[in-house]
């Protein structure tokens, strides 16, 4: 767990702290903005930033793929299409990523052109 003094450095991850936490209690209970900070400064995950909104990504390696998988957006969707999928899909390219996998609430197949739903996301709590 991530200790006050090995936030120093993060404080443009810390800024979303509020709607990053939201967007953890609307998903499946994986991780708590701690956990997030902890992948951030050990570089499991990226972070990327607008001036409201916010992606976290992570970088899954396959035998057959390289998939760059969005696990968190949180602040404005219009926001997070507009001004920052465009820089992650472009940083995916340039580092060899086949595919871009997001899974997220309906609101997101809404908002993003060019994704297409390939799967349903089943959960059962044991």
């Amino acid at each position: 767990m991530m200790e006050q003094d090995d936030i120093e450095g993060l404080e443009h991850v810390t800024k979303f702290r509020e709607p990053i936490e939201r967007a953890l209690q609307e998903g499946y209970g994986q991780m708590k903005f701690n956990d997030v900070l902890d992948y951030i400064k050990s570089g499991e995950f990226q972070f990327w930033s607008s001036e409201n909104s916010c992606v976290i990504t992570t970088i899954d390696i396959f035998p057959q793929i390289k998939q760059l998988t969005v696990v968190i957006g949180a602040g404005d969707l219009k926001e997070i299409d507009d001004v920052i999928r465009p820089v992650i899909e472009e940083w995916a390219r340039h580092i060899k990523c086949d595919t871009m996998l997001i899974m997220g609430r309906p609101g997101w197949e809404r908002a993003l052109d060019g994704y297409r739903r390939t799967a349903v996301v089943l959960e059962k709590r044991l």
